[in-house]
């Protein structure tokens, strides 16, 4: 009976010591365009990582020596930069085991607000969103010529631009885009909104209601727009996508939010991601108003207004809900993203 236990339990032992533990990864830029990359396991796990770089995130060279070798322990490395232009993905091989691909969330490009790369998310059943696939930003206006050479570099076929028609400029020419789409959010609601600012007459408090109010509107005005990009985005020859607005943090934030939603992202995710954009916009470029202008109030007002605060989001997923009973059905009902499209997204962009 012993005996029988002892080799029950060293069985148990060796199917958990080859279980894959939970793995966290994360990727950042700094301001020499070295790469960052961090990471944690639980359970804690003893050995070397091994980490390859390509230009491809489906594709990586296992079988040639690794960029770098370092203990897991560590738990963060630095990859130098190796001067070219290219956005690089990595694949970080635990104990020769277990491997988790990752990328920067944000690329460092100038004169573009709110760059960024949502691959990675998980998904249903397990999956990911694939790296490389989609990005969102605000406006590519006034790109220099590293940033336009960049963004060519990735491949980048599409364009979707939600700006309304006062605010739409042409994209460059050298960036070779294939398509370039404007589905307008259609609320036209930035000049009224300056102007009242300008004339004090909107406060903090105020400012939230009007952020809430901004995206239930959306989710009601903008359906001709999101209905046409989840058909977009339906067309595998269209990827790489960007979306995009004037920084990349109203209509755009809607629109990612509905995207993950439609993949099946965890709404905290969803919610991670939306505030991001505090991490990565800039609010001392905006030029529509000149802040000095304004009192006090008025300022903290704008603050507000330029901040991605999770309140406006999950304001408008509660009504979404409370009306329709679930994101889902206000997917299928007022979108049309029936679960057979839906499945077919998650085809193209999970893995």
């Amino acid at each position: 009976m012993i005996k029988y236990l002892q080799i029950f339990l060293l069985v148990l032992l060796t199917a958990c010591s080859t279980s894959r533990p939970e793995i966290d990864v994360a990727c950042e830029i700094d301001d020499n365009y070295n790469y960052i990359l961090k990471w944690d396991l639980y359970p804690r796990l003893d050995g070397d990582v091994k980490i390859y770089r390509s230009i491809n995130p489906d594709f990586f060279d296992t079988k040639s020596a690794p960029a770098c070798i370092c203990n897991i322990n560590d738990n963060q490395v630095r990859i130098p930069d190796n001067g070219d232009l290219h956005r690089y993905y990595f694949l970080l091989r635990f104990d020769n085991k277990f491997d988790v691909v990752t990328g920067p969330r944000a690329e460092r490009l100038k004169y573009v607000q709110n760059f960024r790369d949502i691959g990675g998310y998980k998904g249903k059943d397990n999956k990911h969103i694939r790296w490389g696939m989609i990005y969102r930003s605000g406006n590519l206006d006034s790109l220099d010529e590293m940033s336009v050479e960049r963004l060519k570099l990735m491949g980048i076929r599409t364009l979707i631009d939600f700006r309304d028609s006062e605010d739409v400029q042409k994209p460059s020419g050298k960036l070779n885009l294939e398509n370039v789409i404007n589905l307008p959010g259609s609320l036209h609601y930035r000049e009224a909104l300056r102007t009242r600012i300008m004339n004090n007459e909107i406060l903090k408090g105020d400012a939230t209601v009007f952020m809430q109010d901004l995206n239930v509107a959306l989710s009601a005005c903008g359906k001709n727009a999101f209905k046409s990009m989840f058909n977009q985005l339906l067309v595998e020859d269209n990827y790489p996508v960007i979306l995009s607005c004037s920084y990349g943090k109203d209509y755009t934030g809607f629109a990612v939010a509905l995207l993950l939603a439609a993949l099946g992202v965890q709404k905290d995710d969803i919610v991670s991601d939306y505030v991001l954009t505090n991490s990565y916009f800039d609010k001392q470029t905006v030029r529509s108003i000149d802040i000095k202008e304004c009192n006090t109030k008025s300022q903290e007002a704008l603050t507000k207004i330029l901040t991605a605060d999770p309140m406006y989001l999950t304001f408008v997923y509660s009504r979404l809900e409370k009306e329709y009973g679930s994101i889902s059905n206000y997917l299928e009902k007022e979108l049309g993203l029936t679960t057979e499209k839906r499945k077919h997204l998650k085809q193209i962009l999970l893995k």
